[in-house]
């Protein structure tokens, strides 16, 4: 059980850092927007924050799992619920976007769900 716990959060980091990477891809299509001018330097400049604090938020989500003691849970359920309390009260104590954690959310519930079906 510990293995496949500690496989589920090996799978949800990956899948958090694809994310942060998505969120990258956007920032770059932000800047390519705003060099053909389809937006202004202010708009660019507004999105470009949002998404840097959402890259830096995810990592810092990401860095909160690596501490997580898999032996200490009895089934994938409660391991699953204690990560998703850990990521809701990160959001929270570090005022993140609120978006930030429903893009983890779903992250965590496709994980989960892939794991659940095995």
């Amino acid at each position: 059980m510990k293995d496949l716990l500690r496989k589920f959060l090996g799978i949800l980091k990956v899948e958090l850092e694809d994310l942060e990477s998505d969120i990258g891809d956007l920032l770059e299509v932000c800047e390519r927007r705003k060099d053909e001018s389809e937006i202004t330097d202010y708009v660019y400049l507004e999105n470009k924050t949002l998404l840097l604090n959402e890259i830096a938020a995810i990592k810092s989500l990401i860095h909160g799992l690596d501490d997580m003691d898999t032996g200490s849970f009895a089934t994938q359920q409660q391991m699953i619920q204690e990560i998703d309390q850990r990521i809701r009260a990160r959001t929270r104590e570090s005022a993140f976007p609120e978006a930030v954690y429903r893009m983890v959310k779903r992250r965590l519930d496709k994980v989960a769900q892939y794991l659940l079906q095995q």
